[in-house]
This record gives C-alpha cells, structure tokens and sequence, in this order.
C-alpha cells in the first residue's frame, strides 16, 4: 500500500492539513518498504478541477492506492471510490505527520 498523506510543509515534524487537494504537499508512504518521501502539489492554487489533477499525480504518476485525510472532498471521494482507492478518516486527535508515521510503524 502506497498512501498519501496531506500535509503543511516537507518535514517530518509537518501539521497535516485540512484540505486534501489544496494541500501544500503530501507525503507518500509505502508502508511495505517503511518508507516515504514529500511531493510538491503543484495544483494547490488552482481555481477548480484540483480533485482529478491530484488524482492523477498521485495515482497515476506516484502509484498511490490509499489516501490518509481528515476529510476528502464529495467529487474527490466520488472518483476515489470509482477507482477502487482506499480512504482513512482521522479523528483530529492526530494532527501531526510524526503521529500518522507512529501508527503506520515508520521512524
């Protein structure tokens, strides 16, 4: 499984973000290989069609099968759901990327 991750900034110390295709970045975690690297969003300041363009660059171009979120987005769960992708919803509790990495068993 290769999840993505939204997150506020590239470090591993990151706040998770609210907004799922508008976040800054996400980290990409291949839970089998325990590792994971940041990835621009490059569609943040979009006006409109961010949830297709984010899935492309993360599914297509990143082999992305999960995404880990506060909340997705109506249209972004509806193509998720199309495509057979996974989606976990966190509780507020975790709002750190160090905290997700923890429970996923990445250092």
């Amino acid at each position: 499984m290769i999840a993505a991750i939204p997150v506020m900034s590239d470090t591993n110390e990151a706040q998770l973000s609210s907004k799922f295709a508008r976040s800054p970045y996400f980290v990409l975690v291949d839970k089998s290989k325990k590792v994971y690297r940041f990835v621009k969003n490059p569609f943040a300041n979009d006006e409109k069609g961010v949830g297709p363009k984010i899935l492309t660059l993360l599914c297509q171009d990143n082999g992305v099968d999960a995404f880990i979120a506060f909340e997705l987005g109506l249209k972004l769960q509806q193509l998720a759901k199309a495509k057979g992708l996974q989606f976990i919803i966190l509780n507020e509790n975790k709002k750190q990327l160090s905290d997700i990495l923890k429970l996923m068993g990445i250092d």
